[in-house]
């Protein structure tokens, strides 16, 4: 858990509104930079990718993965679309399917944060206030959801400790808080000739 790898006290959870609840109702879409690290159990860094991020609400997002490998992950409010550009293949899923209470559905405003999340008070730490969010769904995947920001109020750490203790890290820069996203970004054909697992109907 992000509170005992960084030696700060467990959180307390909030009765009143807080930055995390007053951000993501606000935020309407987004772009940005970003570098995504993931650790096992024991903290050992296991992968490390970096790409840029699109968000518009609700439920519209493109992950596009350039380092060090080509990966595409689309979501067109319907459908998520997961393209593999060196294993040429396509996964198509119903997008109601796959994010739940996920970090994917806090972004993408696809599920209101308020009846997914309960949401501690924050802890400062390394100059941003971190906040723990717990899912509220019996079975999801993961514990715990970590969101930072700068004093500023800007968006710069998601963290996910999933059911074994690893852990998925989301550090932001450049990031576009309302910026003018093209709507075509959220438009995905499979390539010619690429295997589609799953309903692209």
């Amino acid at each position: 858990m992000l509170c005992l790898v960084l030696g700060v006290p467990l959180a307390t959870f909030a009765a009143e509104p807080s930055r995390v609840q007053d951000y993501f109702r606000q935020l309407q879409s987004l772009e940005g930079d970003f570098v995504q690290t993931v650790f096992d159990a024991d903290a050992e860094l296991i992968q490390a990718s970096s790409g840029r991020v699109y968000m518009t609400k609700p439920g519209r997002f493109r992950w596009d993965y350039r380092e060090p490998f080509e990966q595409l992950i689309v979501a067109d409010g319907a459908r998520l679309w997961l393209y593999d550009k060196d294993l040429e293949q396509v996964t198509v899923r119903p997008l109601n399917e796959v994010l739940s209470a996920t970090p994917l559905a806090v972004l993408s405003g696809a599920a209101p944060i308020d009846e997914t999340f309960s949401i501690s008070e924050p802890i400062s730490h390394s100059g941003l206030d971190w906040y723990e969010l717990l899912p509220m769904v019996p079975d999801a995947e993961f514990t715990t959801l970590w969101v930072g920001f700068s004093e500023g109020g800007e968006l710069r750490t998601l963290e996910l400790v999933d059911t074994f203790g690893q852990r998925t890290r989301l550090s932001f820069d450049d990031l576009d808080p309302n910026a003018s996203v093209d709507p075509t970004l959220f438009r995905f054909q499979p390539p010619p000739g690429v295997d589609v697992v799953g309903d692209a109907s």
